[in-house]
């Protein structure tokens, strides 16, 4: 056991409570970063001018965090096995609160980009060192069930700033950029609870960062294929209800949060349902859930199709992230596991900062119900390749390392 697992599974009484409340925040303000202002997308574009370089605009100010988060993940990752967690996380938090609430007063649509960006940074940093800590803290069983349990709330967290942001901003755009202040009760926490831990700096004990990936790598081509995903409720559907005529600001956060709400129960039952289809089982379920949302999105003309396409979607994304995330902690040893998790939270992001360039040529082309069917055919095929490979003598899973 490394020291640093040593005096997390010392600290009891107040400051346990303190220290869960920090490692389960990672996933829900990184839900933030994303759901908060989705009610309100076409009032930012509309804000910003004309309809075809304001949608735009609209959609990059929504994604902007998301180049953050790729970015912030591996130098997070990075910093956590040089200089340990506590000032990191400490610092994540205070800059969270600052970037994300910039919004309610600033005006160019650069420096809202640029403060979106600084709040994806933010994110990304708490989110590597929180699920950090779960990894030492935990051993490989209980850290599933903490890992599900941490992204349950971030859906109950997306799903509940989706319904206050699109009931306050009927009033105004600007007010659900007030809602990123959580992190300021989360910077006093973490001030109190984060120890000072000492990493690894035996250089044997940290090899190459090439020596990390290699056998890793078939993870993080899945995540970067499939990550964007889980922005659709968020950048797209908004559009696909305009489109459908649905403009009413709170119904749209109705529709949007129906995802979180699925997200909520997948990802709390991720532990049996691992348990039970084991890896390439649970892989399957998340491929067949995306197919179906996309392809009933497609085929939805009112408010509550279009919600039950969000909930399958939120049934896939609420098995998505805790399962990546269990998958890669397990396969890497305790010294390298910073730099591992923060390139997983890197290749996340930069799937979802992408997604607007891989599903706008699909609008284009087919239209945006069209949009959506192209893409749930292409997931069926990926959900019969996923079976036959399962029934298949392939290539056995790397290992797990499971911890005392």
């Amino acid at each position: 056991m490394s020291e640093a697992a040593t005096r997390l599974r010392a600290i009891g009484g107040a400051q346990w409570i303190a220290l869960l409340v920090v490692m389960l925040s990672g996933p829900p303000l990184m839900a933030l970063t994303f759901s908060t202002i989705a009610p309100v997308l076409p009032a930012i574009a509309r804000h910003f001018g004309s309809q075809e370089e304001s949608t735009l605009i609209a959609q990059w100010i929504m994604t902007a965090p998301a180049m953050g988060l790729m970015l912030g993940g591996p130098a997070g990752g990075f910093l956590i096995d040089r200089i340990g967690p506590r000032w990191l996380i400490i610092g994540a938090f205070a800059l969270f609160a600052a970037a994300g609430s910039a919004g309610l007063y600033l005006n160019s649509a650069l420096a809202l980009l640029i403060s979106r960006f600084l709040l994806g940074l933010a994110g990304s940093c708490i989110a590597t060192t929180a699920t950090w800590l779960i990894g030492e803290r935990f051993d490989e069983l209980r850290r599933r069930r903490v890992i599900g349990i941490q992204d349950s709330i971030a859906g109950v967290t997306a799903m509940s700033a989706v319904l206050l942001s699109g009931i306050i901003g009927t009033t105004d755009w600007r007010l659900p950029f007030a809602i990123y202040l959580i992190a300021v009760p989360l910077f006093v926490l973490a001030l109190l609870a984060v120890p000072a831990v000492r990493p690894t700096t035996d250089a044997e004990a940290n090899p190459p960062l090439i020596g990390v990936l290699a056998p890793l790598w078939p993870v993080y081509a899945l995540v970067l294929a499939m990550a964007g995903l889980m922005m659709l409720p968020a950048t797209q559907v908004p559009f696909l209800l305009e489109s459908s005529g649905i403009t009413d600001p709170i119904t749209r956060s109705r529709v949007i949060a129906s995802s979180a709400a699925l997200t909520i129960v997948s990802a709390a039952l991720y532990g049996p349902i691992r348990q039970r289809l084991k890896e390439r089982g649970t892989l399957a379920l998340i491929i067949l859930a995306y197919a179906l949302g996309t392809t009933t999105l497609s085929q939805s003309s009112d408010a509550w199709g279009a919600a039950f396409g969000c909930m399958l979607l939120g049934t896939g994304t609420g098995l998505f992230s805790p399962h990546f995330t269990s998958v890669l902690i397990a396969r890497t040893p305790q010294p390298t596991r910073g730099r591992a998790i923060g390139l997983l939270f890197g290749t996340i992001f930069l799937s979802e900062f992408l997604s607007p360039l891989i599903i706008l040529p699909l609008r284009a082309a087919f239209g945006v119900h069209g949009g959506f069917l192209a893409l749930g055919v292409a997931l069926f095929a990926g959900f019969a390749v996923a079976i036959i490979t399962r029934r298949g003598n392939g290539t056995p899973p790397v290992p797990e390392r499971i911890e005392a």
